[in-house]
């Protein structure tokens, strides 16, 4: 777990040194969608640009960090950190017009094509697509916003506080994702 909303820009600035030195490199941002969200417009200058910047968002609908410490450390009592419309949770409907915001159209209205993965089976194909796509791309992975980021040391905390083990659904019950 790292800074929020460093990922995209990050990713971009190494490409445009890439694409400054004359170098033909590929440039991938996994990031979670909190964090993309933080710097969406920089899909801007990505295409304007013409930069070869791959985006895999992980989307489980959450501010995920913010999350992952209300599971773990304050009973999953939740601060905003849902990043949806209220009543449309797409992690309890399963229902894609629930999903916000839609990643997918976003980066389509930058002209930057991409594709949204609901089914753990559809992954690998989506990725070998993403990276043979010649150009920026952008992929949204939707996960259940139970799955955990580990290892993780808590605030304060030493290497010998690293927690490896669990996740969100040991505080409380949600579908799984199938």
């Amino acid at each position: 777990l790292g800074s929020m909303g460093y990922g995209l820009p990050a990713a971009l600035g190494a490409a445009a040194a890439f694409k400054a030195a004359g170098e033909k490199v590929t440039v991938v941002d996994i990031d979670g969608d909190g964090s993309f969200l933080m710097n969406v417009q920089e899909l801007a200058t990505i295409k304007a640009e013409e930069l070869d910047v791959k985006v895999m968002v992980i989307n489980n609908q959450h501010l995920g960090m913010v999350v992952q410490w209300e599971d773990r450390f304050y009973k999953a009592n939740r601060a905003h950190t849902y990043l949806g419309l209220e009543g449309k949770e797409w992690h309890k409907s399963a229902n894609e017009l629930d999903i916000y915001p839609d990643f997918v159209k976003m980066s389509e209205s930058y002209g930057i094509p991409a594709k949204r993965v609901i089914h753990k089976a559809d992954l690998r194909a989506a990725i070998e697509e993403m990276v043979s796509h010649e150009g920026p791309y952008l992929l949204d992975v939707m996960v259940p916003h139970i799955e955990h980021v580990l290892p993780m040391i808590p605030g304060g905390g030493g290497f010998k506080d690293t927690i490896s083990d669990g996740d969100g659904s040991m505080f409380h019950e949600e579908r799984p994702m199938k």
